[in-house]
């Protein structure tokens, strides 16, 4: 009996131990699904936030490309701007110096159509005499021209155009001096630069009067005169800046410090000076015009009938050794002919020779 009733009470622990363990199962399998559950939810919020993610991230890449997009656009509206800003001020400043210019024009004319005449005025007299010519010359100009010679350099110039070529195409000459003695000079052709055009801009100037109509006295004595006179404000002058006498014309301008003065100078024209000896001259006070050069063409010329002679030393005094050079280039044997003019500039020396028109140096 007590080993049956062993076996119940075992076989019931049995049975509560599977009910139990049952139980336990039941509760894993609960709590697996809840598991497998939280992690679903878990990964699909994961998920979520991927997505999110991305989408963030994507446009945060768009906002960025289109902030940076916009910068570009705006960096090309300013660059368009500061251009048109600066095509604009050149604009402005080639208006200002039109607006300059036609100011400077119009105060040119004004001053043109306020002058009676900037010609000094000359007592010219009829004698009655015509001539008729077919071909008049409107303006004839006689050209002075300056050539700057060199240290141990002669120019000559011959009466026969002819004889100064061939003295050029033997190039070489060999020029006896005293005893055996003798140097070796080259023969090149002459050069000078002359003015084909030459244009100028003429104005009054504002401070200058230009006097004519002056006695036929020293130069520094009228200059003192009219310095004296018209630096007087009783003669409606005033202090005088600088002076100067024109020596063709027998004109003297004068300068003053005020711009003023001039002008109520012009205006009246005749003005009394004294001058020594009792004279009393009825001068002239006219606008006085400044040239200046605008432009200016020239083009080389050749000069026929002269002859450059270069490489000469100085072996003896100047003056001799010029007669030198002309005895031998006159002589016909040595391929010369009759000289009109010689200058010798010896070495180490500077000097210029002027040409006339027609008439060589």
């Amino acid at each position: 009996m007590m080993a049956e009733g062993g076996l119940l009470d075992s076989l019931e622990g049995v049975k509560d131990e599977i009910i139990r363990q049952k139980v336990l199962y039941e509760k894993l399998i609960v709590e697996q699904a809840q598991l497998v559950k939280t992690n679903s939810e878990r990964e699909q919020r994961t998920k979520d936030f991927q997505d999110r993610f991305e989408k963030i991230t994507e446009g945060l890449e768009q906002a960025k490309e289109q902030y940076l997009e916009t910068i570009k656009s705006q960096k090309r509206k300013r660059d368009s701007l500061k251009q048109e800003e600066a095509e604009l001020l050149e604009d402005l400043k080639g208006t200002e110096t039109a607006l300059e210019e036609q100011e400077i024009k119009e105060a040119e004319v004004e001053g043109a159509t306020n002058l009676n005449t900037v010609v000094p005025k000359r007592e010219v007299v009829f004698r009655g005499a015509t001539v008729a010519t077919r071909n008049p010359q409107l303006f004839d100009v006689k050209s002075r021209i300056k050539y700057p010679m060199e240290g141990g350099t002669a120019l000559i110039t011959f009466e026969d155009e002819i004889v100064a070529r061939k003295i050029q195409s033997l190039q070489t000459h060999k020029v006896t001096l005293e005893g055996e003695c003798y140097i070796t000079v080259e023969a090149h052709p002459v050069q000078l630069t002359v003015p084909t055009l030459v244009q100028m801009d003429t104005r009054v100037c504002p401070r200058s009067i230009l006097v004519s109509q002056l006695p036929d006295v020293d130069s520094e004595v009228i200059l003192d005169k009219l310095e004296i006179h018209f630096g007087k404000r009783v003669n409606g002058g005033g202090e005088v800046a600088s002076r100067h006498f024109q020596e063709d014309t027998r004109n003297a301008v004068l300068v003053f410090t005020d711009d003023k003065i001039a002008p109520g100078l012009t205006q009246k024209e005749n003005h009394m000076v004294s001058f020594p000896k009792k004279i009393e001259a009825q001068s002239e006070g006219d606008p006085f015009r400044q040239r200046n050069h605008h432009s200016c063409r020239d083009r080389g010329i050749g000069v026929p009938r002269t002859v450059l002679l270069t490489g000469i030393p100085g072996v003896m005094d100047a003056d001799c050794l010029q007669d030198t050079l002309e005895i031998f280039f006159q002589k016909g044997s040595n391929g010369g002919g009759e000289i009109s003019n010689a200058l010798y500039n010896p070495p180490g020396q500077t000097a210029v020779a002027l040409f006339d028109q027609d008439t060589g140096i």
